[in-house]
């Protein structure tokens, strides 16, 4: 079941110096139209398809009497499910970056991000520590994780979420392995889920709570040696990563994101993020944020990524620093801020992100519309 959307954009994707009598078309001017003059157009439909979990299909290159030349490929939005996997140790009372308790931060920033992406998102829950600071804290409930989720993803789910995390306080240790076991398990027990499927992690320390650690391991509170050593507070970043590693593989790819907290474990968050296949371009690998402004910035780039504002190609383009997308004719600023316009969402350079009210603008967009690709023309930068 499900609303079928159709989104019908012409994509052309053009190769070649887009000049004229050997100026360059294309420069920072917005506004300004590529040279594809005698250039048949690409018609590709943009839909939501519950029929099939499945990879995009790629269009072949285009036949060689194309006088341009250049690459289309065929991309399908899909319903997405994401795990949010909300950290809510004890360490999530201490205050951010701007003065305010960082669980505080979280859940204002969860209030004004999650609403907007309620009906196109199937959101679910984890907390961990599972335990409840009312029921009083051991050694077992500090590192405790629930088997089963929260919340069952679905649409319009945002607001049980919401309500659940205001009802929470924080306490106990980072037990971010066994989360991540029980959002990877659910995922498995549900092989006929339709769409892409995300992990959205977010965390303020390094993960810990590994019984089979030694003393003299790396040490996420102030002491791991002996007399009061406890595997409890040993980095479990090894087998954090594997496990993410191993998600990835099995469809599911996760993004992290880092709250002030994390700057001793940042080669972790660091390797966590890449391992889950949706890193940053830049540095940190993670998504870095140490206030409520800042998760509010950072959330947003992620759930407008997972909801449908990525674009793959077949190929990466000749020089990716000279790729100019015009919708309708107007350049997109291309934003390595990741605020306000586009950027690559991988290494390879073969899928575009867009990101804040340029997101919106592609989303928004109807029949007849058409996005340009311009290869080997310059785009337009933020003032």
């Amino acid at each position: 079941m499900g609303r079928i959307t159709t989104l019908a954009l012409s994509l052309a994707l053009l190769s070649g110096a887009c000049s004229t009598g050997g100026s360059v078309v294309g420069g920072p001017t917005v506004g300004a139209a590529p040279v594809d003059a005698g250039e048949p157009d690409v018609t590709l439909s943009f839909k939501d398809d519950f029929g099939s979990f499945r990879q995009p299909d790629a269009i072949p290159i285009r036949n060689a009497d194309v006088s341009c030349g250049g690459t289309a490929a065929s991309l399908t939005r899909r319903h997405a499910t994401a795990l949010l996997l909300i950290d809510r140790s004890g360490s999530m009372l201490d205050r951010d970056t701007a003065g305010m308790p960082k669980w505080q931060a979280l859940l204002q920033s969860l209030h004004q991000v999650l609403p907007l992406v309620d009906s196109d998102l199937s959101l679910g829950l984890i907390t961990f520590p599972t335990g409840r600071p009312d029921a009083g804290l051991t050694a077992a409930s500090s590192c405790e994780v629930s088997t089963a989720l929260e919340v069952e993803p679905a649409l319009g789910g945002a607001d049980r979420i919401l309500r659940l995390l205001d009802a929470d306080g924080p306490n106990g240790n980072t037990p971010t392995f066994s989360a991540l076991d029980a959002a990877g398990r659910w995922f498995t027990s549900q092989p006929d889920l339709q769409g892409e499927r995300y992990v959205i992690l977010a965390t303020d320390g390094g993960p810990n709570c590994n019984p089979g650690l030694a003393a003299g391991c790396r040490c996420t509170a102030p002491s791991c040696v002996a007399p009061n050593f406890s595997p409890q507070s040993c980095l479990d970043g090894d087998r954090t990563v594997r496990l993410i590693e191993a998600l990835r593989r099995g469809g599911v790819q996760t993004y992290v994101v880092g709250l002030e907290g994390v700057e001793e474990f940042v080669d972790v968050l660091d390797a966590m993020a890449v391992a889950g296949g949706r890193p940053r371009t830049a540095t940190p690998r993670y998504y870095s944020a140490r206030s409520a402004e800042e998760l509010v910035r950072e959330f947003g780039v992620v759930t407008s990524a997972v909801v449908g504002c990525s674009f793959r190609l077949d190929a990466p383009p000749p020089d990716p620093t000279l790729v100019d997308l015009r919708l309708d004719g107007q350049s997109l600023v291309y934003d390595v801020r990741q605020v306000d316009g586009w950027d690559w969402a991988t290494e390879e350079h073969r899928e575009i992100r867009f990101h804040g009210r340029t997101c919106d603008l592609v989303r928004a967009a109807t029949g007849g519309s058409r996005l340009v690709a311009a290869f080997g023309c310059p785009a337009p930068v933020p003032p």
